[in-house]
């Protein structure tokens, strides 16, 4: 499968006002602004966020910043990879 790529669909400006949700294979992930920093999530499915049972999610935290998006797109492919492949 191919990699999650965020090109022309995630900004900053969009992460600073709501959140961003989508899935890849098995996966579905959340982006977010938390106080100053960028959350990305991943949970499995079938459920959105607010069903799936807060053990089954895993989160990392990175930096505001178009660099910290490219961090956490590269987080959320690591993830696939490791544990939805």
């Amino acid at each position: 499968m191919a990699e999650i790529s965020l090109k022309g669909m995630f900004t900053l400006a969009l992460v600073k006002k709501e959140r961003f949700c989508g899935s890849h294979g098995k996966m579905r992930y959340m982006l977010c602004k938390a106080e100053d920093q960028l959350q990305a999530s991943v949970y499995p499915e079938p459920y959105c966020w607010e069903a799936t049972p807060d053990e089954q999610k895993e989160s990392e935290f990175f930096e505001l910043s178009d660099e910290g998006i490219e961090q956490a797109v590269a987080w959320l492919n690591q993830r696939y990879e490791d544990s939805f492949s």
